[in-house]
């Protein structure tokens, strides 16, 4: 049950049972399960492929072991884990220690002595806090440097990024965060806080923290703040390293053969991204943190084929479902946001499509292109490449193909030749070319005719001054060079990917 009605949301989100029974029992068999209930087991398969995990201290695997252990020796701050342990039950952290004593300090600065520990660890021992029941293993392991951007947000603890991966696609994100009443662990049904991230900006958006539960099941209250003091809002929290932070996830999915999991990453301070566990049966209150059903974006990934990088996965993803930061500010400044390279739609202009109708058949159909775009802020006007140019119905530059091409020593050739075409343009002898210009380039100058053609760019269609150069060689036939760019705002980390099955 919600605190919130669930009216806000489509069909598109994914049940327990649906989880279960339509994805988890198919996509993660009991071979590859035991990767992700196994913390240990987990660390070793990572490390073996270079990830990153926090640091191993010591493992204890019975209470004799309790015996040995040189209690001086650990460090002032460490985290006890158990190794099959479900839900962040069993964890405590210790970010302190007393002075001159054997005694820990929790975050509800609660300390915790020698004898305490040796408790603590033989629960573990004995299956309280196991996924099974069963017998476990207890380990120590290092406590994460928090990063400085996040740690306003957490109390005492280290906060967490959990990354719903399908298939290698990382479909839905949200930042956990400690507080007072989770004992500074970032788990959500020990009352952390859980933030939804936009998989394109890696800005955080919804906040919900859990409220209890009844009979039908765990209740979130959507919040605006931290918890605890200081009061922060948490929206608009940017995650740092996040294009790392998406392919250290899909990677780890990718090791661990699971085709549905939870992978929570923590950001150390010196270190960067580290994962810290996996999860074969990953939560669905991310669902309420996003505003948004895993199912829905399940289905729109199935329709791609497979990648060859993680990069590629991740690029698509974010491609699919970023936007929600986007759409605020595109609502708020009235432009639209673009990336540096975009796909955009090249036509002739009406004039030039009335000339072609007239030199070939009345219902021809009309030339149009698709093609990958530059946005270049560094140029001021548009280009396009000749032969696109020709492609589309501007035969008249197949006979000055030579002014194109040809390079001048110094400006004043350049200018000459420029003024022997203008004065043919004045004279009405070109009907698809506009105007000519110089344009310097690394080996002098060059004479550049500028034609009109409609292009569409993102929502916006209009017509554009294009000039026009061999760019054959170059991966974008089209450049929007500034001057075009008043209706756009340009977002240098948006990811560009050709949504191709």
């Amino acid at each position: 049950m919600f605190g919130f009605s669930l009216s806000e949301f489509s069909r598109s989100i994914l049940g327990i049972n649906q989880r279960n029974l339509g994805f988890i029992r198919r996509l993660n068999p009991p071979k590859y399960k035991r990767y992700a209930d196994d913390k240990l087991l987990t660390k070793r398969i990572l490390g073996k492929k270079k990830i990153k995990t926090p640091e191993l201290f010591k493992i204890i695997r019975s209470k004799q072991q309790l015996e040995y252990i040189n209690w001086a020796a650990l460090p002032n701050s460490f985290v006890i884990k158990p190794n099959k342990g479900t839900h962040g039950s069993g964890i405590i952290v210790f970010y302190g220690k007393k002075k001159g004593k054997l005694e820990w300090i929790m975050p509800n600065m609660e300390t915790m002595n020698v004898e305490s520990i040796k408790q603590h660890v033989s629960d573990i021992i004995d299956g309280k806090y196991s996924i099974d029941g069963k017998a476990d293993v207890a380990f120590f392991e290092e406590r994460v440097s928090n990063h400085p951007t996040l740690k306003p947000y957490s109390y005492r603890g280290i906060p967490d990024i959990r990354v719903i991966v399908y298939n290698s696609f990382p479909i839905m994100a949200e930042l956990r965060l400690p507080t007072r009443e989770s004992r500074g662990t970032a788990n959500l049904h020990a009352g952390g806080i859980g933030v939804g991230i936009d998989i394109g900006s890696g800005v955080t958006t919804t906040a919900i923290h859990r409220k209890g539960f009844d009979l039908i099941g765990d209740r979130y209250d959507l919040i605006e703040e931290t918890l605890d003091e200081p009061k922060l809002l948490l929206r608009g929290i940017k995650i740092p390293y996040w294009e790392k932070v998406l392919e250290l996830a899909v990677k780890s999915q990718q090791i661990s053969k699971l085709g549905l999991a939870g992978v929570d990453i923590v950001i150390d301070k010196e270190k960067g991204p580290m994962i810290l566990e996996l999860n074969a049966r990953p939560g669905l209150a991310i669902q309420l943190a996003n505003q948004e059903g895993l199912l829905l974006r399940m289905n729109q990934v199935q329709r791609y084929k497979k990648k060859k990088t993680v990069e590629k996965y991740v690029a698509i993803a974010r491609n699919l479902f970023g936007g929600e930061i986007e759409e605020q500010v595109e609502n708020l400044t009235g432009r639209e946001i673009i990336g540096l390279v975009e796909r955009v739609s090249v036509s002739p202009t009406p004039a030039v499509l009335d000339l072609l109708k007239k030199s070939k058949k009345k219902n021809m159909t009309p030339p149009k292109e698709s093609v990958k775009s530059k946005i270049d802020t560094g140029a001021l006007k548009s280009a396009i490449d000749y032969n696109l140019a020709i492609a589309l119905g501007y035969k008249e530059l197949i006979g000055i193909q030579n002014i194109i091409t040809k390079r001048y020593h110094t400006l004043e050739e350049a200018h000459e030749i420029r003024e022997e075409y203008d004065e043919k343009v004045r004279q009405r002898q070109f009907e698809t070319i506009k105007d000519f210009v110089v344009v310097k380039s690394t080996n002098g100058y060059t004479v550049r005719p500028v034609i009109e053609a409609v292009i569409t760019l993102g929502a916006v269609t209009k017509t554009y001054n294009l000039n026009v150069s061999n760019r054959s060689d170059l991966l974008y036939p089209v450049i929007i060079g500034r001057k075009d760019l008043k209706e756009f705002l340009i977002d240098p980390t948006r990811v560009f990917a050709m949504r191709q099955q």
